[in-house]
């Protein structure tokens, strides 16, 4: 199994500088969990359900046996691969407690599954729009693969799991690409209790430079 397309396309994303209007190549609704012990939170979790195309695209890539589900070694063979690459750029996510913002500093518990049918999809956009009529860097462009086979929307689904450096009552969980090749959107209907969705007032994503989509962010507060 190699690193899925989507992951190694962002990451050749992130390897040079580009400007070009475009709308994202990828796109991801983002669900945040959070866990508390003690009155305390202790740990968040984050959900990607990556678009239909491009789960199309990825699954079968990680779907050694070609099953329809992810076995116990596929996921473990996965995280592997994937896990340290995202680490390098701090799992894409922003965390507070209440002071300032940091990333994760530990890996977290991943694991990954199949939505059968999908529980995400969204309207088609253009996925290579920005990429023809102008010159366009190399880590700007869109491949177009082969269409996918004809079937019902799928999703790919990563779960990360982060534990916090200390129980805090209050916790926030900010993800983005800087670069919004890859657009994360928090599910606003699955929000837990005592948890509110906002724009972050600084974290932002740019495509082109003085466009910016400002990030999600989900604040949890404990009474």
């Amino acid at each position: 199994m190699r690193l899925t397309l989507a992951l190694a396309s962002l990451l050749i994303g992130w390897l040079a500088g580009g400007v070009a209007q475009a709308h994202p190549h990828l796109w991801l609704q983002q669900q945040v969990r959070v866990v508390a012990k003690d009155g305390k939170y202790t740990h968040v979790e984050i959900e990607w359900r990556f678009d239909p195309f491009s789960s199309e695209i990825e699954i079968p890539l990680i779907d050694e046996d070609k099953d329809g589900k992810f076995s116990a070694r596929e996921v473990k063979v996965l995280g592997g691969e994937m896990l340290p690459e995202l680490a390098k750029v701090g799992y894409l996510t922003w965390i507070s407690t209440g002071g300032k913002d940091f990333r994760p500093a530990k890996l977290p518990q991943f694991s990954a599954r199949i939505d059968d049918p999908a529980s995400f999809t969204l309207p088609d956009w253009d996925r290579s729009a920005g990429d023809s009529g102008m010159a366009m860097p190399p880590n700007k462009q869109a491949n177009q693969p082969a269409l996918p086979q004809k079937r019902g929307p799928r999703n790919l689904v990563y779960i990360l799991k982060f534990a916090l450096p200390e129980p805090s009552r209050t916790v926030s969980v900010t993800t983005y690409d800087p670069d919004d090749f890859m657009r994360i959107e928090v599910d606003r209907t699955a929000l837990p209790a005592g948890c509110t969705l906002a724009k972050h007032p600084t974290h932002k994503a740019e495509f082109i430079r003085g466009y910016p989509v400002f990030a999600d962010r989900v604040t949890c507060q404990l009474p």
